[in-house]
């Protein structure tokens, strides 16, 4: 009796909280679809912010020329009605349909998409990393009201794949927030976007509301479209369980594939049973601290009992080779697996052949992240490494990358695919110029490899391409800068009001919780 006690007392907890953060008019709306959520969608611009959360925020109150959709994910025309692409493959001519707007009414012509591309590249940050190298401020302009030309700095293959980041803004809110600091602070917390969700009640830490335009101009695949998705801060796993499971939230995140089961079994909701592109490995600090020794690395790397992670997942995530997910990469065999000699033998050539001590940080709330922590600390305890563990917030995690001095020696990190290519996986993670970014917290750098990412991107040869990636990889698990481990599972779970949410889900980052795609139903 004390355990039914106290669970329905939970129960009940977890909706009067949902039901007060939300109000009671937003309760009453059948068609209100609620998402309980771990993170925070901490900045909306779109020439910042760039996560899961945030991208899938962005694609609500953003349109961009083009948007990836389905899976396998598709480039398809958003803005674009056409384009033309010369022969060099430097120059992409792209007309805009002309029926498209901004919430406040005015037209999303060239000029919008010139003013947005240029700070895009002026600030530099977020999304704008997908452009460096590609295109220069300056190479953007209007050929006319609806025709823009893109000239590029070398040819790029997956440039329309990075065209479904370019979110165009207002011009004339921006300009009147523009402020000191280019309308960053301004558009942080605020949008001015085209897209079919506006901006409702926005209360950082704790709620996220986006309600739908009606008159949206691209129209609604469904005319039971969400009328508004409110996204709650939910930090415990079990509290964004019981908010689904009492009816209160309609689809949550950062679930086990124990916790999923579970729901599942309950009826309350179901996992996504597709496979995803999203690598988890373990970042480590290349340039401070312990870890910035190659031959501890490859200790630690030799240590780890690999076959443990997927049980992380039930058994549900898979083991890669490499940094890149199987669909992608060149590397058939592992390089590394759990061997204590070899990592012994590395160990003694390290600075370290007594041992040392190591801070493992994960983001709060992420079990997976935990339990990874816990194998790790096992692990390493069999070569004489001890490993501290410590949970912080995903904010903190990203404000300590950006210094290698306050970088942790070790950091679990999932990073997906913002498209569907080699590039946007050892880019981002791995390229110099991504250095103290999210997605390379370890600072990780070499003269070598840089060389062949940006051969990579300067090629439109796919066998050429898919050679000098084949190099880029071994040259990468030569220098051990991540433990890599493996491919996971969704770990989204849908309530049954989403009707068709599994008929529309993308595995592209951002995309997984695309809201103008879904249904809902009683």
């Amino acid at each position: 009796m004390h355990k039914k006690f106290s669970r329905l007392f939970v129960v009940v907890f977890a909706a009067l909280l949902v039901f007060s953060l939300m109000g009671p008019a937003s309760a009453q709306d059948e068609r209100t679809v609620v998402m309980g959520s771990l993170v925070d969608v901490f900045n909306i611009d779109p020439a910042v912010g760039f996560d899961q959360a945030i991208g899938s925020t962005l694609k609500q109150f953003y349109d961009a020329p083009f948007r990836y959709v389905g899976n396998p994910p598709v480039v398809e025309p958003w803005l674009a009605e056409s384009w033309e692409v010369s022969d060099d493959g430097l120059v992409y001519t792209i007309n805009l349909r002309q029926d498209a707007v901004f919430h406040d009414g005015s037209p999303v012509n060239a000029d919008a998409v010139v003013f947005s591309a240029e700070r895009l590249l002026r600030i530099g940050q977020g999304a704008g990393g997908l452009y460096q190298g590609v295109l220069s401020p300056g190479n953007t302009v209007a050929l006319d009201e609806f025709t823009v030309q893109f000239t590029l700095d070398e040819p790029f293959g997956p440039f329309l794949d990075i065209l479904t980041w370019m979110f165009i803004v207002n011009p004339a809110i921006v300009e009147a927030n523009a402020g000191d600091d280019d309308a960053q602070s301004f558009l942080a917390e605020n949008e001015a976007g085209s897209g079919p969700f506006r901006q409702g009640r926005w209360q950082p830490g704790e709620l996220y509301e986006l309600i739908a335009v009606d008159d949206y101009w691209r129209g609604w695949p469904n005319e039971n479209h969400p009328s508004s998705v409110i996204r709650l801060k939910m930090v415990e796993s079990s509290t964004r369980r019981l908010a689904l499971e009492s009816g209160e939230a309609d689809i949550i995140d950062w679930m086990s594939p124990d916790e999923i089961a579970a729901i599942a079994d309950a009826g309350a909701g179901q996992g996504v049973p597709f496979e995803t592109l999203t690598v988890y490995d373990v970042k480590m600090n290349t340039v401070e601290g312990p870890t910035s020794d190659p031959n501890l690395r490859r200790a630690i790397a030799y240590a780890v009992d690999y076959d443990a992670i997927p049980g992380i997942w039930a058994g549900q995530a898979s083991l890669i080779n490499g940094p890149l997910p199987p669909a992608v990469s060149t590397v058939a065999e592992p390089v590394y697996r759990q061997d204590l000699d070899a990592a012994r033998e590395a160990l003694a050539q390290s600075a370290f052949p007594d041992g040392v001590e190591l801070e493992y940080v994960y983001v709060v709330g992420l079990e997976v992240e935990r339990l990874t922590g816990l194998v790790l600390q096992d692990s390493l305890a069999e070569i004489g490494i001890d490993v501290s563990i410590t949970a912080i917030p995903w904010a903190d995690a990203v404000a300590s990358f950006a210094d290698p001095e306050t970088s942790p020696d070790l950091f679990p990190l999932f990073s997906s695919t913002a498209y569907a290519d080699p590039d946007n996986y050892l880019w981002s993670g791995f390229h110099s110029s991504q250095a103290g970014v999210w997605t390379n917290p370890g600072h990780y750098s070499n003269p070598e490899v840089d060389a062949l990412l940006e051969a990579g991107r300067a090629s439109t040869d796919p066998e050429e391409r898919r050679e000098i990636y084949a190099q880029a990889e071994q040259l990468i698990l030569a220098d051990s800068p991540n433990l890599f481990l493996v491919t996971t599972p969704e770990n989204l779970v849908i309530g049954p009001r989403l009707t068709n949410y599994f008929e529309n889900y993308n595995p592209v980052m951002g995309s997984s919780e695309d809201f103008y795609f879904y249904a809902v139903g009683e």
